[in-house]
């Protein structure tokens, strides 16, 4: 298979796994078939090997993936992901095994462009070195990412070099004998649709079912034998026979009333005792009724020395550990003040009087505004009734605009209407001969379409039918051979020695005796070690039970001295509230008297006012009486006092308004600066936090750094130590039971090796 073909199957394997639905065993074994036999197809192995490898190194490549599209983003693909992931396995893990001639022959097989990229990045060691290997490290060993995956990609650096200078000559000198070759150099290729090719249904008919046979039914009766019994008696004897034991059963049943000695019926005595007994149980039943009754439920009885609450070891450890933080705050509270000689009461009880000196200038500020609200409620009433008058007036004016603007409207629709009726004209001129021609010529084009496509058709029907044919043919003879081959016998003997192993070659392989004498150590050792785990489950239990006292004893003493201070504690919050309720009670009806007043004087000034309005009208009206002459003279003056009135109010109303205006504007002045003392203070805070967490996390990083290499170091010093400790426990397996190791050797004799990718690939090229 060739190279493109093979990159494309392992690219399409890759894309079809889905781990949630099916394992990865199984999924291979469903795409791919026998893949693990000697005689298995090469392709068929060189694709599970990359998809296993895909698998097993998914964060490696991840890691490499994620860098490479970060770093070149602008000149490679998304939809590429999967055939660069399968690349980078066989750059950074399969390179030196393949060799460079075969690796060079898969980038040969793609195209240019994506190749050259692609080689600039990964054959880049300075670049990998600063990015990619740092993720390598948290997942592999560093000597083998700096020899196993790096080694190689230092080594043909070179050749890497050469080969994609080559490509980019080669997708240079391509695009322009192309461009030469169709004689469109310069100009932009368009599209061309493909050709559509039929695919026959291959439709099965179904088989007609099978009408099952009607079942005959037998139309006659059988009857048996006649009864031989009705010879011996008759319906006379019956009767006979029944009304004799009818008298016989009245006589027994009169002898045994008679000689009874229980009281005779009283069939003739008709007195009844009904009303009485419904009497009764009526009377019975009103004595239960009770709807006085007090229907609440008595109170709980609670016991004079407190509830018994059992506590879990749950609630104890937590009650426990909140008490331990509680000491352990105070403690820090304690050594501050040892060591700073002061501690917060002082800030604590200066906040508290703050907060309640905010309060109560809240409030005021709340009273304040509730004053001066109500008394702008009465100018804003005289403000409405001016807008009144202003609307009506814009109203009529609006009105005489608006019928000027109808008169307007209805010449430019009739304006409108005349241009309409001309173009309808213009169009129903052109619409009677228009049609026609266009119906004539699409027909003419449509019939010379119906000729093309049937020809076309029948072609390609004819050539479908001889492709069905030849298909018809290799699929017989297929058949032919799969039944030759199943027809073929196979004999397979297998004798079975529990003494030897099964000679696969692997680490942990063993013969059935060998692993019956390990499983019995292993009892053994599971025995001893599960006494010992006894042991120490008692103890730590013992150890257990003994802390959990100690701990409830601890609760009980704390519990006891915190609900003594928190009673006090209660009490003088209550007493607090109550005193700072009278408090509030008394401010707030200050506030009312002193409203009250305001509104009392605004009314005797009102109220004086209009007792002066009404002896002004009433000495004019004795002007008049007296002098009517003089009736012109006095109205003037009557209006002249009415508007030195309304002057008077205006000039109070409007030194009121600017009073509170200008105690609106202050208010405003002093929170806005506030404000922004405090906005500066907080942004000043927020930037030396910012400044501190930076410094903090690069000190951090610094000592990541650090650890990390430590932790390299000590994992490359454990690896030693576990291997030494491996080979140790390795010799001393053998000198205990070198039965075991005897057969081992013998199984790894007897293994045979598989080809390698190598191997696979020759394979495949030959």
């Amino acid at each position: 298979m060739k190279k493109k073909l093979l990159l494309s199957a392992c690219e399409d394997l890759i894309k079809s796994f889905n781990p949630k639905k099916m394992t990865l065993d199984s999924h291979a074994d469903e795409q791919l078939g026998d893949a693990d036999s000697p005689n298995a197809d090469p392709n068929c192995v060189f694709i599970k090997q990359v998809f296993y490898g895909c698998v097993r190194h998914k964060e490696a490549l991840k890691a490499f993936m994620s860098a490479f599209y970060n770093d070149m983003a602008a000149s490679v693909l998304r939809s590429d992901y999967t055939l660069y992931l399968i690349i980078t396995y066989l750059t950074f893990f399969r390179l030196e095994e393949l060799g460079f001639n075969e690796y060079r022959k898969f980038i040969e097989s793609q195209e240019p462009d994506k190749m050259t990229g692609f080689l600039s990045y990964s054959f880049d060691v300075a670049r990998l070195a600063n990015s990619t290997k740092w993720d390598w490290i948290k997942l592999y060993d560093l000597d083998f990412v700096e020899e196993t995956m790096l080694g190689p990609i230092e080594q043909h650096t070179k050749a890497a070099n050469t080969m994609r200078i080559e490509l980019i000559a080669k997708a240079s000198g391509l695009a322009a004998e192309k461009e030469a070759s169709d004689g469109k150099v310069g100009l932009k290729e368009m599209p061309k649709k493909p050709p559509t090719v039929a695919v026959s249904p291959h439709l099965t008919r179904p088989a007609p079912r099978a009408v099952p046979e009607p079942i005959r039914i037998k139309q006659e009766v059988v009857v048996g034998k006649e009864p031989t019994y009705l010879e011996r008696t008759s319906l006379e004897a019956v009767q006979k026979t029944k009304a004799a034991r009818l008298e016989e059963e009245r006589e027994r049943t009169t002898k045994k009333y008679a000689e009874s000695n229980v009281q005779e019926f009283k069939l003739h005595d008709t007195r009844s005792n009904l009303q009485r007994v419904r009497r009764e149980v009526e009377e019975k039943r009103a004595k239960e009724l009770d709807f006085d009754k007090d229907k609440r439920a008595p109170p709980v009885r609670m016991p004079r020395e407190g509830a018994t609450v059992k506590l879990n070891t749950a609630a104890i450890l937590r009650e426990d550990s909140l008490y331990k933080k509680k000491q352990e705050q105070e403690a820090r509270q304690i050594q501050a003040y040892e060591a700073e000689l002061r501690d917060s009461t002082e800030f604590h009880a200066w906040q508290t009087e703050m907060r309640s000196k905010d309060i109560h200038r809240a409030r005021e500020n709340v009273e304040r505004t509730r004053v001066l609200a109500k008394l702008s409620a009465e100018e804003a009433r005289r403000a409405i009734e001016r807008q009144k008058e202003d609307n009506l007036a814009l109203a009529s004016q609006i009105k005489e605009e608006s019928d000027a603007m109808m008169e307007q409207r209805a010449l430019e629709v009739q304006m409108q209407a005349m241009m309409n009726r001309r173009l309808v004209e213009d169009i129903n001129e052109v619409r009677d001969h228009a049609p026609r021609e266009a119906e004539a010529k699409l027909l003419e084009q449509r019939r010379a379409r119906r000729d093309e496509v049937k020809e076309d058709i029948e072609a390609k029907i004819l050539e479908k039918e001889a492709e069905l044919e030849q298909e018809q043919k290799e699929r017989e003879d297929k058949v032919r051979q799969l039944k030759a081959l199943s027809e073929v016998p196979r004999k397979h003997v297998k004798v079975f020695d529990p003494t030897e192993s099964i000679g696969l070659g692997l680490l942990d392989e063993m013969s059935l005796v060998e692993m019956k004498e390990r499983l019995s150590i292993n009892k053994v050792r599971a025995e001893e070690i599960e006494l010992e785990k006894r042991g120490e489950i008692s103890v730590a239990k013992h150890k257990k039970q003994t802390d959990l006292m100690k701990r409830v004893e601890n609760i009980k003493r704390i519990r006891k001295a915190a609900g003594t201070s928190n009673k006090e504690a209660r009490e003088r919050r209550k007493a607090m509230e109550v005193a700072q309720a009278e408090a509030e009670k008394q401010l707030r009806d200050e506030h009312n008297m002193t409203l009250l007043d305001t509104l009392d004087e605004k009314r005797r000034t009102r109220q004086a006012e209009q007792r002066e309005l009404e002896e002004e009208e009433e000495r004019r009206k004795q002007n008049q009486a007296f002098a009517g002459q003089n009736a012109h003279a006095a109205e003037e003056l009557h209006f002249d006092e009415l508007l030195k009135g309304a002057d008077r109010e205006a000039r109070t109303r409007q030194t009121e308004a600017q009073r509170a205006s200008k105690m609106y504007e202050e208010t405003k002045r002093t929170e806005r600066t506030v404000v922004e003392t405090t906005t500066a203070k907080r942004e000043s805070r927020k930037k030396k936090l910012f400044a501190a967490k930076a410094d903090e996390l690069e000190v951090k990083r610094k000592d990541l750094i650090s650890r990390q290499k430590e932790e390299i170091a000590a994992k490359k010093a454990a690896f030693l130590v576990q291997r030494e400790k491996h080979r140790t426990v390795k010799e001393k397996l053998v000198a205990f039971n070198p039965y075991a190791s005897t057969v081992g050797k013998l199984a790894g004799s007897r293994t045979m090796g598989g080809g390698s990718m190598t191997g696979s690939v020759r394979g495949m090229e030959q």
